[in-house]
């Protein structure tokens, strides 16, 4: 009979959680939502801090070594072509990490009474990203990993009441779905921008924010999100939507009527 081993004994997998879009569901608000996770084997985090170091050295050329953290909305600015084209290929280059896209349509979280407050929202929105990461962590190729998350701290939100919330669903047990939970060190932490994957997390949602924002029919607007899509994670049956990309509700047009979706749901 072989012995279960205790889940902190797997090998680490280390994740940072950003997200892009505000929490708001007026008209006036963003049309979406989004939260991306980007996770990577601990003994493949030096890629982290490898890939945040060379961008901050192109971005702050007055001072090679300033530590500014990356900001996507402050340093990657629709004007700055070659900096995305950057910022990409450097996320790209990363060959172990995965990575978790959930999006929130507004349109759906108006219809959803229960997401009309933007705690809800929020913590509803954490609560699918972490299960996805949950499934990739049980998952990962060569065997299960422990993940320990991180995730970008965000103003105006009570972090321990969102922390509250996720242990009460994590500790029911009547879920037919069946997520992993126990694969993730509990609790999460929130934490500052000054983290080099939280930075790395808040680029690959700006990819994904520009290409949601373009028009359907504009294939460049994906051109740099298309780079890292071999970091998508996919279910074992080679599944995108639902688990690397999950969109709330079950119109899931949002992504899949853009003309680049095809191209990005393939490996």
């Amino acid at each position: 009979m072989t012995a279960q081993v205790h889940p902190g004994a797997l090998p680490k997998l280390y994740v940072y959680v950003d997200e892009t879009g505000d929490r708001g569901i007026s008209d006036k608000a963003s049309p979406f939502f989004a939260m991306t996770a980007l996770m990577v084997p601990a003994e493949d985090d030096w890629t982290v801090r490898y890939a945040a170091a060379g961008l901050r050295s192109i971005i702050h050329t007055s001072q090679p070594d300033q530590m500014k953290p990356l900001h996507w909305v402050e340093h990657f600015k629709r004007k700055h072509v070659d900096r995305r084209f950057r910022a990409a290929s450097a996320l790209a280059g990363m060959p172990s990490s995965r990575v978790v896209h959930v999006v929130v349509p507004k349109a759906a979280a108006r219809n959803a009474p229960g997401l009309r407050d933007t705690s809800r929202f929020y913590n509803y929105t954490t609560r699918l990203l972490l299960e996805r990461v949950a499934y990739a962590a049980s998952q990962w190729e060569g065997g299960g990993r422990f993940a320990i998350v991180r995730l970008g701290t965000v103003r105006g939100m009570d972090h321990l009441e969102t922390a509250r919330y996720l242990d009460r669903v994590r500790q029911k047990r009547d879920s037919q779905w069946q997520v992993p939970w126990h694969l993730i060190k509990w609790p999460p932490a929130w934490t500052g921008t000054d983290w080099d994957g939280i930075q790395l997390a808040d680029l690959h949602a700006g990819l994904l924010n520009s290409a949601l924002i373009g028009a359907p029919d504009d294939e460049a607007c994906a051109a740099n999100l298309l780079l890292c899509k071999h970091q998508l994670y996919r279910s074992p049956t080679g599944r995108l939507l639902g688990y690397g990309v999950k969109v709330l509700g079950t119109d899931t047009a949002i992504v899949t009527s853009r003309c680049w979706w095809e191209k990005w749901s393939v490996s």
